[in-house]
């Protein structure tokens, strides 16, 4: 009767260290998927242009020329360039997402 009561004993305590191994590894899983999550997020939020001659450049890459003048703007910066064949572009970047449009 002993040795079946301290089995039993045994088991349940082998049991729940199992058990309670199991959710400290799930707990450290979402732990660590949580800073995976916010990590991505700060990411996205940095701007991915800084500053005005990081716009003249992208801006100067995509169409040639050279760079005139550079404003920044509210959402990014307003980029003029003129071509070899002497028409005059106006382009706007947008600092977070890179984006150029105008002409």
């Amino acid at each position: 009767m002993k040795f079946v009561l301290s089995l039993v004993i045994t088991l349940l305590i082998i049991f729940t260290n199992l058990f309670s191994m199991q959710a400290v590894a799930q707990g450290s899983y979402l732990a660590s998927t949580n800073v995976v999550k916010v990590n991505q997020q700060s990411r996205k939020q940095q701007p991915r242009i800084k500053n005005a001659n990081q716009a003249a450049q992208v801006a100067q890459s995509r169409f040639g020329g050279k760079v005139l003048k550079v404003q920044a703007k509210k959402s990014g910066y307003q980029v003029k360039l003129i071509k070899q064949d002497g028409h005059i572009i106006s382009i706007f970047v947008d600092a977070k997402s890179g984006r150029i449009s105008g002409r």
